[in-house]
Formats: C-alpha cells, structure tokens, sequence
C-alpha cells in the first residue's frame, strides 16, 4: 500500500519521497484545505465522512483519478471503506469489511486493486461484475441539503 503505483495514495509517505516544495503534511491537511471551498460538490458529505473517520486505524487517503478521498467508518459489525469523490457526480462507494484489523489490512488491497479496474475499465465494468460486500449511495442533486440529508440517512443504514 504507501507506494505511489498504488491507487490509493497516502500523501504523508509521498511527502517523505519528493521535496517539501507545495505538498501537505499529511491527508488530513490537504482535505481540511480543500474543505475551505464550500462550494465543492460533495463539501457536507467530506466534512461528515472526516469527522467520523477512524484516523487511529487508518489515515485518510485519496484516490487520483476521480480524484476521491477513502475513509474508514466503524459500524456496529462491520468496518467500512468509503469512497467519495471531489467534485464529480458519482456516486458514493462503500466496501463492507469485517471487522477485524488483519481482515482488514487485506481487503484495503483487494479494494486497492478493484479501484484499478474502476479507473481502466470504468465503472460500469466493475458494477457488471457485481462485486462482493460493495454497496453505493446515490446522490440526490435536487437540493443541497435534502440531498446530504438523504445521503447520511442512507449512509448509517449501512453502518448498522
């Protein structure tokens, strides 16, 4: 995981890479900067997604292309991966791992690899392959905040 041919990225090892020159000191940085635009298209669904993210297991990363920030969220029994893009209209993808850190830790590479096959082969070709302990919430653009209120409601459903 960590290393940049992965899909999903870890900007604070990058940082360790390359020069200081524009890069955040972790994830969570970059995502607090971001979230000062209001006016991103998933803004109230990031700042939720941030503020119920589980940082003592795992870190914050992000996904280049769309570019989409992956988060862990504890529920009852399970953990949960979620993907959520920046500003595209796609939507939200949640992978439902048991909840054991080792089940854990392995299934972060198999949704590592699957969001390869999203961004060589599209969407639509994953979906078709009807992947396991995957669900995804569709967003409600009608408005802002009926929207993100029916995108949590759903959201916690899966949680528990």
């Amino acid at each position: 995981m960590g290393n940049k041919s992965s899909e999903i990225q870890d900007l604070t090892k990058e940082k360790n890479q390359e020069s200081n020159d524009g890069l955040y000191q972790s994830t969570e940085e970059l995502l607090e900067d971001i979230l000062k635009n209001k006016s991103v298209k998933h803004y109230r669904q990031l700042q939720y997604l941030a503020a119920n993210h589980m940082n003592t297991i795992l870190k914050i990363r992000y996904v280049l292309n769309p570019f989409a920030f992956v988060f862990l969220l504890s529920g009852e029994n399970q953990f949960h991966l979620i993907l959520e893009t920046l500003d595209t209209e796609e939507a939200t993808y949640v992978w439902h791992i048991e909840k054991d850190t080792t089940t854990l830790k392995n299934n972060l590479e198999k949704v590592s690899k699957e969001l390869n096959i999203i961004k060589n082969e599209g969407r639509q070709i994953y979906l078709e392959n009807q992947p396991v302990n995957f669900s995804r919430i569709i967003h409600d653009y009608s408005n802002n905040k009926k929207g993100f209120i029916l995108w949590r409601d759903q959201l916690e459903e899966k949680l528990y």
